[in-house]
């Protein structure tokens, strides 16, 4: 394999010891940590992170980096990756046993599909005067939702997002847990959701826009009650809900 970089503010090492770092590595693996990206190459990690709009595609051969390719791979068969990065968006590089200490990894709560994320774990961490829906953005608390994600758990489980989560019940707190694995198992499955620029590493946009219920739907009834969904700003976020359904804050 064979590597380049950009520009150092892309990477946490010099570009030539970026390249040096992973010349002749194998890609033996592939993971996540909420929404960062892990690339095992046995005694190096690259430790991926989008941001905006960052996002790893396929490309038809090697090519220099350069403010959009801002990271090149490429592998034995010809197969080339980059790492485009529009605005913001890095590839790290770390040893193996120390991604944990990323500054960003390091203050990650539980991942929703991990053993530790469970009804009383939330029951726990939503015990506040917060918004349950800030409390659910809070990358410490869960890694990994975003605010499409939180409005269409929240709809599933009625509970408005403006709702202080200490006012939870039990039924609400497991119904959020329930929720925010179905729901993002689904998107998952539909390889994520494209409203501008979003694409995999093939170029395909993801499908689970077409499954969403409220985000993006001010206007429109509600697909459980016929109300109208309306948009207003939670936790500094546009917000969208059902007044009927998910009653007020």
């Amino acid at each position: 394999m064979r590597a380049g970089v950009f520009r150092p503010d892309v990477t946490n090492v010099e570009p030539e010891q970026f390249e040096r770092r992973l010349v002749g590595k194998k890609l033996r693996g592939t993971g996540r940590r909420g929404k960062i990206t892990l690339l095992d190459f046995g005694d190096v990690v690259g430790v991926i992170h989008f941001l905006i709009s960052g996002r790893v595609l396929r490309l038809r051969a090697w090519t220099e980096p350069d403010r959009i390719n801002t990271a090149v791979l490429e592998f034995e068969g010809g197969l080339v990756l980059a790492f485009t990065r529009l605005w913001l968006g890095y590839f790290h590089l770390y040893e193996p046993g120390r991604v944990a200490e990323h500054p960003l990894i390091s203050r990650l709560g539980p991942d929703p599909f991990s053993d530790d994320f469970t009804p009383e774990y939330l029951a726990k961490a939503l015990n506040r005067k917060a918004s349950v829906k800030g409390l659910l953005l809070d990358q410490s608390i869960i890694a990994g939702l975003g605010n499409i994600y939180v409005d269409e758990v929240l709809f599933a489980a009625c509970v408005h997002p403006a709702r202080k989560a200490n006012t939870l019940s039990p039924g609400e707190i497991e119904a959020i847990h329930a929720a925010t694995r179905d729901i993002l198992g689904r998107a998952i499955e539909l390889r994520g959701t494209t409203f501008d620029s979003y694409h995999d590493a093939f170029g395909e946009t993801g499908k689970f826009q077409h499954q969403l219920k409220v985000f993006t739907r001010a206007g429109e009834p509600c697909p459980r009650c016929g109300a109208e969904i309306v948009k207003s700003r939670v936790a500094g976020r546009g917000t969208y809900t059902c007044p009927a359904c998910q009653g007020a804050g």
